[in-house]
């Protein structure tokens, strides 16, 4: 180095010197990284003599307290230097708690700095590192924070700390009160005994991480409390900056412990139910709110042999069979627009490409306040069932139509029988008797052929429907003008005329059914009211009484196939075919039916119809 370079050097010392603040200048020798030049204040903030420094190495003159385990001064600026000569750039250190020797005694005095070290490039290379330093410890501001914070801290019911890099440099009273551990002993790294064993170097490695990123962080782990217990929390950390630079981290706990004893149960609660619901035969299923799956158990996957990609969400409908996809969404759509339970048999595709008939149901599950979060199903195969009750059927249809030629023949016979007896004027009393009861009975028995055809050819899928527009009102008026009753008076209400897109025929056949099971099963009723009340889109068509009722556990099974209900005799009537028969009819035409009954009070039995083509 030449003379002119030397004298450079040390006119540039010189400089620094006399500079105000805490400037340290450092050779790049490490380990020792020797003292070139100091400051009068640095000298003055740290308790040192110019004299006695200059030329000693900085760990030499600032050792690390002996005496205290958690001091990491040295290592943390020893690598803060040690990267300004890699990387030949500023690196500004977050605050650190440093403790200063007082000079003649072994004891340190409790500092914080914000330190910040600068290369002095010569020629491309680091010649020196000028090491300059803020002193947090006395400032007014800090202080005044600090009081103000330490107030509201130790008021607050959650557990807060702060910490200065890693050492902890405060808790408030919730944290002592809960860990029983005393103010002193959190200090540094004590508060680490109050954290689970196996919890704590997850912790450690969470804040060092965030440390380095001066990021915040939060975490799940557990203490242990006063009393020996252990209790789950929940803390956040986040940096505190002053003067642009971290001079600390301050987080806060809270006491989770009911919560995730909760959330650990509903987990073992979850998986008990998929346990459950994988041993079992049938197909279990889960939809959120709109319907959309979210679980499947394992039969399920067995059954269909599909992953749960190609179910997910509405995948499911692939293996629906193509004739049943449009059937099976609008019962499903019906279900989740209004809460009813859902229910329909449909095929699904097994994993051996054959299609197996299945009953599907689903019922929603509602939250605290009456909300439906969720639906849960189950498939249940009845394909052995459904061809069973489709040979049934067949036969059924076959003996019907066998027995419709000769009743038919029958009742003309009859019939002419009864002509030819009111001709005689002197025909036997009891013979006329004979002949009109005959006809009666043949006349109730082609009835009930024609509900097992009528039935059998919905149960087969051959229920032909022939739509056209047409007044209900008038057909309703047309139809009551001849049914009958000794006692009961038919009311038509609501609207004078309904036009609708249906078929005339088959709801006509509708309206005499419910109204003759009005008069069947409700006898004492001085009127049978039929109201007729229209929406937007559609006609709704009520037949009411004020008979005595039906009881609501028996209100779900009157619209299925040969369920008799009992009349006021206290005997079962017909084959149980006839409202079956309506359901079919007016789901065919995409209507509603249901029932309404009180005991006691009557019963009002309805079904919808759209008004235009759908």
């Amino acid at each position: 180095m030449n003379t002119t370079l030397i004298q450079e050097q040390e006119a540039m010392l010189s400089i620094i010197k006399s500079l105000p603040g805490n400037y340290l200048i450092l050779k790049p020798d490490s380990p020792l990284f020797t003292i070139a030049e100091v400051s009068e204040e640095y000298n003055s903030a740290t308790l040192t003599n110019r004299e006695k420094i200059i030329g000693s190495g900085l760990f030499e003159v600032f050792p690390d307290d002996p005496n205290d385990p958690q001091s990491d001064g040295v290592a943390n600026l020893s690598a803060s230097l040690n990267r300004v000569i890699a990387t030949q750039e500023t690196h500004e250190m977050p605050v650190q708690r440093y403790p200063v020797p007082i000079p003649g005694t072994p004891n340190f005095i409790e500092k914080f700095w914000v330190p910040i070290n600068k290369p002095v490039l010569v020629n491309g290379e680091v010649a020196y590192i000028i090491h300059s330093l803020t002193d947090v410890t006395e400032s007014k501001q800090l202080q005044s924070r600090e009081e103000y914070f330490k107030a509201l801290a130790d008021e607050s019911p959650i557990m807060i700390w702060r910490s200065a890099g890693p050492s902890c440099i405060y808790v408030n009273k919730q944290w002592i009160q809960t860990t029983g551990i005393s103010f002193t002993d959190n200090l540094g790294s004590g508060h680490l005994k109050a954290f689970h064993p196996d919890d704590r170097d997850k912790v450690r490695k969470a804040f060092k991480e965030a440390l380095d990123a001066n990021t915040s962080y939060e975490t799940l782990f557990r203490i242990i409390d006063k009393a020996g217990e252990t209790r789950w929390v929940f803390m956040r950390a986040t940096p505190s900056s002053f003067n642009g630079a971290t001079i600390e981290y301050i987080g806060s706990i809270i006491d989770v412990t009911d919560q995730e004893i909760a959330a650990q149960r509903l987990r073992e609660s979850e998986k008990q139910f998929r346990q459950l619901a994988d041993s079992i035969i049938q197909m279990i299923w889960v939809t959120d709110a709109q319907g959309m799956h979210e679980y499947y158990n394992k039969r399920w996957y067995d059954f269909t042999g599909t992953t749960a990609d190609q179910t997910e969400g509405e995948g499911w409908n692939h293996v629906f069979h193509p004739e049943d996809q449009e059937r099976a969404w609008k019962v499903w759509r019906h279900s989740l627009q209004t809460g009813t339970p859902y229910e329909i048999e449909y095929r699904l595709r097994k994993y051996t490409g054959e299609y197996i008939w299945v009953l599907g149901r689903a019922a929603p599950f509602y939250d605290n306040s009456g909300k439906i979060i969720k639906w849960f199903g189950t498939c249940t195969d009845i394909h052995e069932q459904k061809l069973l009750q489709q040979q049934k059927d067949e036969f059924i249809n076959v003996a019907s139509h066998e027995l419709k030629t000769p009743l038919t023949g029958l009742m003309a016979n009859i019939q002419f029988m009864e002509k030819m007896l009111l001709k005689k004027l002197d025909a036997e009393p009891l013979f006329i008797k004979l002949v009109n009861s005959s006809l009666n009975n043949v006349r109730k028995l082609n009835k009930l052929v024609e509900e097992l055809l009528n039935a059998n050819s919905i149960g087969l899928g051959q229920l032909t429907i022939k739509k056209e527009h047409f007044d209900v009102v008038a057909l309703i008026q047309e139809v009551t003008a001849y049914l009958n009753s000794n006692n009961q008076s038919i009311r038509i209400k609501g609207s004078s005329a309904a036009s609708v897109f249906a078929d005339p025929g088959k709801i006509e056949q509708v309206i005499v059914n419910l109204v003759n099971n009005a008069y069947k099963y409700a006898a004492e009723s001085a009127f049978i009211d039929i109201s007729i009340t229209e929406s937007d889109s559609e006609i709704k068509v009520s037949v009411t009484d004020q008979g005595k009722g039906i009881p609501s556990e028996k209100q779900k099974f009157l619209f299925d196939r040969y369920y008799r209900a009992e009349s006021n005799n206290g005997r079962y009537s017909g084959m149980g075919l006839g409202l079956y028969i309506c359901a079919n009819i007016i789901q065919s035409h995409d209507g509603c039916i249901g029932v309404q009954s009180k005991i006691e009070a009557g019963s009002t039995f309805w079904f919808t119809l759209p008004k235009q083509a759908i």
